[in-house]
């Protein structure tokens, strides 16, 4: 499926907006001392990395200050309830 601007919108506002704050069920229950707002890019981002099927991961390069480790976040917090099998890297650059 395609995602549409208004896809990730909506599933942002959802993910944001459905559990209370200090829910555990927020954001997959792997964010649990973050206060976080999405935003439709990070989703689609995020929707990128787990819909490839030829991608065994991905590169967030985004510019400064758009939501790269909230995207990380999503990411990593996806493989956990997956339980993916097999090594999982996590590389970071210095600026």
């Amino acid at each position: 499926m395609d995602w549409t601007f208004y896809h990730s919108k909506v599933i942002a506002y959802e993910l944001t907006r459905r559990f209370p704050i200090d829910s555990t069920e927020r954001l997959a229950g792997m964010l649990l001392d973050a206060q976080v707002d999405l935003n439709p890019h990070q989703v689609d981002a995020a929707m990128f990395v787990f819909q490839s099927p030829f991608s065994k991961g991905a590169i967030l390069a985004d510019e400064v200050g758009l939501g790269k480790t909230i995207e990380a976040g999503l990411i990593i917090s996806q493989n956990g309830l997956r339980k993916n099998e097999g090594n999982q890297n996590l590389g970071i650059a210095k600026e």
